[in-house]
């Protein structure tokens, strides 16, 4: 007899950049929004179950639908105290994702118009499926 074995299916068709900075996540929104001509609006924050202490982690979530293209828009913070979203991450401080049509946007324009900002130390885009802990940030 035939074995099937399901494994979990993660569709990356959405942009990932890492932001690098030590201003406080609305001030990071405001500079995105006036850079990118965006509008973020705080939503519901990440929480994640840490396993070994067996406590909530909370991460500020900030989200932006563009009905003109269709793309959403997160601005997700990596870090809380000492734990982080994306553990593989920790020079990380901030992850944007953006989902949708990749066609709609430019990866480089965007990536400039980030690291152009004063508040950002740098910016980088990550590869979703080479993060082992991806599933965190998938809303």
């Amino acid at each position: 007899m035939k074995k099937l074995t399901l494994t979990n299916y993660i569709d990356f068709d959405f942009a990932l950049f890492g932001i690098c900075s030590q201003e406080d996540d609305f001030k990071i929104c405001w500079c995105l929004n006036k850079a990118l001509g965006l509008d973020f609006e705080r939503v519901a924050d990440i929480e994640l179950l840490h396993a070994k202490q067996k406590n909530q982690i909370n991460f500020a979530c900030f989200f932006y639908h563009d009905a003109e293209t269709e793309l959403d828009y997160y601005l997700i913070s990596n870090r809380n105290g000492n734990y982080w979203l994306i553990p593989e991450q920790k020079q990380t401080d901030y992850l944007l994702r953006i989902v949708g049509e990749n066609e709609l946007y430019d990866e480089e324009r965007i990536l400039k118009s980030i690291k152009k900002l004063p508040q950002v130390m740098t910016a980088f885009v990550l590869k979703p499926e080479s993060l082992k802990s991806i599933e965190n940030i998938i809303t």
